[in-house]
């Protein structure tokens, strides 16, 4: 893992507009500077672009798809949350909080407005992690 490309001088707002998840990560994970900077600016400036051009084309366009649950789009969410999940799944304990996290969820969802759910999930997997971590620090 490199360094983040740290911007020198005076033009510090270009990076700032391209500093996002995306562009972080890809920067971090080259393995080295000359890599790390490509990659911030390649994932920056390409999510910028597409994201803008993409916003117009759907204020344009937006009306003629209908509605999007027709389409099913509510579930590309979900899809895109599950795929940069599944990687990370390495361990029984991951797949248990991921699983007890999903099952908190769908058990909310009929009681809770919209949004309330994954503030559970996240809730249960903080408390799952506090607890470990402090079974592991009373057993060491």
């Amino acid at each position: 893992m490199t360094a983040i490309p740290r911007p020198r001088g005076w033009p510090k707002a270009p990076p700032a507009h391209v500093t996002i998840d995306e562009s972080t990560a890809t920067a971090i994970v080259q393995p080295d500077l000359a890599e790390s900077r490509r990659g911030f600016w390649t994932a920056g400036v390409g999510i910028f672009i597409l994201w803008n051009v993409f916003t117009v084309v759907g204020a344009l366009l937006g009306d003629a798809l209908g509605d999007p649950k027709a389409w099913g789009l509510d579930g590309a969410a979900v899809a895109a949350f599950l795929a940069l999940l599944w990687p990370r799944l390495k361990s029984r304990e991951a797949v248990a909080i991921a699983v007890v996290c999903a099952l908190a969820t769908v058990l909310v969802v009929p009681f809770v407005p919209p949004g309330v759910p994954i503030l559970v999930a996240a809730l249960v997997a903080g408390v799952w992690g506090w607890v470990g971590h402090q079974g592991r620090e009373a057993s060491a």
